[in-house]
């Protein structure tokens, strides 16, 4: 499910009222020369009952905003409104949200049923109420039948359902989770991403997850916000960052990408028209116009492009590698001026492409593919 605008706007626009809004958060640790600003300004609207993904490598700042809102760590300087509400002076047990860590952080000595009903039972909720709920809970992560066996006496994933069994059952506002699916093999991995999605979509609860793998990102966000060196570069629908990316980093960081230099085309200002050095001219549909001399960086998605023999209308390049994916082929290319392109043909046991290295090519993309980028 892809859901979203492209940037964070107003809840106004949406009709979905926010669930976090953060403005100019810092985050300060240490002082004088050892001083780290992990945290630079950010600000974020981050909305209810939505999936929110913070993406980016180690080190980016995702992990230090996910404790600011948890209460874990205080703000340098800034806001974060929860609900309309400032939290910021609410400590951690006082704040209507709840972590799933790494670790999961399960009682060993404790059976299924009763890591569930902890948090309740610390509540002093009525025990009636609290086995509905661990019911309900035992119930949504699909572990009816496990209820009475003990941690140290399920595999990994399972121990995940439970971790996150049991932050759901206080029925959060937020439920923060911070790289959950990290110490699980691969196709485990995959499973548990559609089922994180279904938890959230079955109880409303807004998520807002932090991880640094792309395709989690992709598979399971209504919104991403990509983040690098303490600051937010771009905030959009998984579709919005992966065709549309507006930063270089951004275009880098979400799967293969193609970066070109090029400058304007025609006079002054003209836009959507670029031209590449000793290869020619190339469109971008909702391109930002180009000063005279101004050089730019395009992005262009290897799977977006087109090969051919050379024809009139398509862009030159000389085929350097060929390397089969089995599902699809990388045509690895170079163009006049030495620039390296990749483009990613899907495989056909009706056609192949009669190429090999050394071969002269023509290339094509559409214009609605090729996005101009910020060096920031």
């Amino acid at each position: 499910m892809i859901i979203g605008d492209a940037v964070s706007e107003p809840a106004s626009s949406t009709g979905k009222p926010d669930a976090i809004a953060a403005t100019s958060l810092i985050k300060v640790f240490g002082a004088g020369d050892s001083a780290f600003k992990a945290l630079d300004n950010v600000s974020i609207n981050i909305r209810q009952n939505e999936f929110f993904t913070l993406l980016g490598p180690s080190g980016c700042g995702k992990t230090t905003l996910l404790r600011l809102i948890a209460g874990f760590e205080q703000p340098t300087s800034g806001t974060i409104l929860l609900n309309g509400e400032n939290i910021i002076d609410l400590p951690p047990f006082k704040r209507p949200v709840n972590t799933v860590f790494q670790n999961y952080a399960l009682f060993p000595h404790m059976t299924v049923a009763q890591n569930i009903s902890f948090g309740l039972e610390m509540q002093n909720r009525p025990k009636a109420e609290t086995k509905t709920i661990v019911d309900e809970m035992l119930s949504l992560v699909r572990m009816e039948s496990m209820a009475g066996r003990r941690i140290t006496e399920i595999s990994g994933g399972q121990q995940q359902r439970v971790a996150l069994a049991r932050a759901l059952a206080p029925k959060p506002k937020l439920l923060l989770l911070d790289e959950p699916l990290s110490a699980l093999d691969l196709q485990l991995r995959k499973d548990m991403q559609l089922e994180l999605k279904r938890l959230q979509l079955e109880t409303g609860i807004t998520f807002i997850f932090v991880t640094h793998d792309q395709e989690e990102a992709l598979t399971m966000s209504d919104r991403i916000a990509v983040m690098d060196k303490g600051q937010i570069l771009q905030v959009g629908t998984p579709r919005d960052i992966y065709d549309r990316p507006q930063h270089r980093f951004v275009a880098g960081f979400i799967g293969e990408i193609n970066l070109v230099q090029a400058g304007p085309s025609g006079s002054a200002g003209e836009p959507g028209e670029y031209t590449i050095d000793q290869t020619g001219h190339i469109r971008v549909q909702e391109g930002k116009a180009a000063q005279q001399g101004q050089s730019v960086t395009l992005a262009i998605r290897p799977e977006c492009i087109s090969l051919s023999l050379p024809a009139e209308g398509t862009l030159p390049g000389t085929i350097s590698t060929i390397v089969y994916h089995g599902t699809d082929t990388i045509y690895h290319y170079t163009l006049p001026n030495g620039t390296a392109m990749r483009a990613r043909c899907q495989n056909s046991t009706m056609t192949t492409l009669p190429f090999v290295a050394g071969d002269a090519i023509g290339w094509s993309v559409d214009s609605r593919s090729v996005s101009v980028l910020e060096d920031k």
